[in-house]
């Protein structure tokens, strides 16, 4: 028996040591330091950050979009407010959504439709103009980092229903004949909903795509009936505002420091909340503080941080692969379900897909222009149109001065578009 005792104490030995290592490991994971510095460092990052996206005009207005749009806030907001009254019911606002999209020619505008967008064409002009800013990104109060507070919501709702309006302006100028000046008020508008995702978190990114796919159809329209010179120029001006959205993994980046200033602030120390700047303490108002469960279990709220944050960096960490590859990604982080307090990968992949729509609606509007130019220079359409990064599409000829755009993926096949050649190349009115 005494021969045994060595391998006794051997294991005994072992197994301290492992309990040991498990115990530590338990205790780093467990210790918020580390995610308390991050969270200081990137609130201040994400509080200092400017957007110096491209400017789709040239030359562009001095100043930021922010500063321009600050004294039209509450114009615009009111006039968001007067319609959420006169509407009443959603019902009531479809015939104008209906001719934006082209589903209803614009002889079927009813009264109050054209009544809404006379009352708002100064405003619209304005903020429009604000777009033509030489730097991006919304005023803070509507930013990532401003209070979550029904004024900070109204507020964006109110912008894209400024979207709405410039999408069935460009309907309107184009059934006068104004193809130029429709195609411009609907680049304007791209413009605006792109300003929606600079600095407004992943809610701003997805009202971003929303407002984008608003636009597509008219812009669309506005792009074929446009004069070639004119098709030129908004090739380049497209291109620009493709070159100024945010990529997903910043937004991801972005969401996860609101969701962590939401759930775990009462996990910050005195110090650190000192440390974040000014207004980024006060995200959750007081109201809503009062509102959340009570945790007793502290270390049940410390893993959940550390999954929370683990989570999303995984995420983050495979936003910008091509869509394919970001899909097995995805696939596999969900199969290993990241936790329970872990990020919801599904949602954040339907996040993305829509995301992936916005690219190819904004693929299609170059295509169409690229095309119709191409059409206009060989006096023949092309065998195949422009192939960009992210998206391909087939163009079938239906005669000799028309032709649809098709996208290669079958899941898109209702983003095709319709394409008139240009056989005048007298400018447009």
């Amino acid at each position: 028996m005494a021969l045994h005792r060595p391998l006794y104490t051997l294991a005994g030995g072992a197994l301290a040591v492992l309990l040991a290592c498990g115990g530590g490991l338990a205790y780093v994971k467990l210790r918020t330091g580390p995610l308390e510095e991050r969270l200081v460092r990137e609130v201040g990052e994400l509080s200092r950050t400017s957007y110096a996206r491209p400017s789709h005009v040239s030359p562009s207005v001095p100043g930021s979009f922010a500063r321009h749009l600050e004294p039209l806030l509450e114009p615009v907001l009111q006039l968001y407010q007067e319609q959420q009254k006169s509407q009443g019911g959603a019902a009531r606002g479809q015939p104008c959504r209906d001719v934006a999209d082209g589903k209803l020619p614009t002889s079927a505008l009813t009264q109050g439709c054209e009544q809404a967008l006379e009352q708002a064409r100064p405003l619209l002009a304005r903020v429009l103009l604000a777009t033509h800013a030489e730097v991006g990104g919304l005023p803070e109060r509507l930013g990532a980092l401003a209070p979550l507070t029904p004024a900070r919501a109204n507020g964006r709702f109110a912008l894209m229903y400024v979207v709405h309006l410039a999408a069935l302006e460009t309907r309107v100028r184009l059934s006068h004949g104004q193809a130029s000046a429709a195609l411009d008020v609907c680049l304007d508008a791209l413009a605006l909903s792109r300003e929606l995702e600079l600095g407004g978190g992943m809610e701003g990114q997805l009202l971003s795509a929303t407002g984008h796919g608003v636009l597509y159809h008219p812009c669309a329209d506005a792009l074929d009936a446009a004069p070639l010179e004119r098709k030129r120029l908004a090739i380049s001006q497209l291109a620009r505002l493709a070159d100024g959205y945010a990529p997903f993994s910043v937004t991801l980046r972005q969401e996860s420091v609101l969701l962590q200033l939401v759930h775990f602030r009462p996990l910050l120390s005195a110090q650190t909340l000192a440390r974040l700047p000014a207004g980024s303490q006060d995200i959750v108002p007081p109201e809503l503080l009062g509102l959340a469960p009570p945790d007793d279990n502290a270390l049940t709220a410390r893993r959940a941080w550390w999954q929370l944050v683990e989570g999303f960096d995984a995420l983050t960490a495979a936003a910008d692969l091509p869509t394919g590859a970001r899909r097995r990604a995805f696939a596999l982080l969900e199969l290993g379900t990241l936790s329970l307090h872990g990020p919801d990968v599904v949602t954040y992949g339907e996040y993305a897909e829509r995301l992936d729509l916005r690219r190819l609606q904004h693929d299609a509007l170059l295509t169409l222009a690229e095309v119709d130019l191409a059409r206009a220079e060989r006096g023949h359409w092309p065998d195949s149109p422009p192939r960009h990064k992210d998206s391909s599409f087939v163009l079938e000829p239906l005669g000799p001065t028309e032709a649809r755009l098709r996208p290669c993926a079958r899941a898109y096949a209702a983003q095709g578009l319709r394409v008139t050649a240009d056989l005048a190349r007298q400018p447009g009115p």
